[in-house]
């Protein structure tokens, strides 16, 4: 298990190189949910996107993907049920998320550079702010205990701050990496 007080931050992954850079962890959080793309498509964006030189075997890219994405998380979630709704979102929170740094960090997300799992602890531990409040308006279930004023304002509250599905919006250097990456592909199945 990894420790942030204890351990160097990895730099690979069973001795293949990763890119540890936090925006890389985004993209390949935003094209794993992108309805866009098929499941091979996910797979092989994300793959491209955390191993720039070489991969790991195929059998084995799950189990990269998953250390990757939660290799920082050391809460115990066995037995939570995911709700099946987003609470958060990378593009829709976007200025949520880079105040919430920006006042209780000081880091300013679009000029640092941090590794992915100190992005995301941090990200997992900010205070109370606009983010937090979002999140929890996102989560907060609609009970038969609540006042009819308070139904329908908790309905307008989730209204405003639904996560729609969205089509995936990559930079032009992101959208460059993605296609160089679709040529390889293409042309190693040819």
């Amino acid at each position: 298990m990894f420790n942030v007080l204890l351990d160097p931050l990895p730099e690979a992954w069973k001795g293949y190189p990763i890119d540890t850079d936090f925006q890389t962890g985004i993209m390949i959080s935003q094209c794993l949910a992108d309805d866009n793309l098929n499941e091979q498509e996910k797979l092989e964006t994300a793959v491209h996107l955390l191993f720039p030189s070489t991969c790991p075997p195929p059998e084995d890219l799950q189990d990269a993907l998953t250390w990757y994405l939660n290799g920082f998380d050391h809460d115990n979630h066995a037995g939570e049920k995911p709700s099946g709704e987003p609470v958060m979102d990378f593009d829709i929170d976007q200025w949520r998320i880079y105040t919430a740094f920006r006042s209780q960090y000081g880091i300013d997300l679009n000029t640092e550079k941090l590794h992915w799992f100190v992005f995301m602890g941090l990200l997992a531990n900010v205070e109370e702010c606009s983010f937090t409040r979002v999140m929890d308006i996102r989560q907060k279930k609609i009970t038969s205990k609540m006042s009819r004023e308070e139904k329908e304002a908790t309905k307008r509250a989730k209204k405003i701050f639904q996560i729609k599905p969205q089509e995936m919006r990559l930079s032009a250097r992101e959208q460059q990496r993605v296609d160089e990456f679709m040529k390889y592909v293409n042309v190693k199945k040819q």
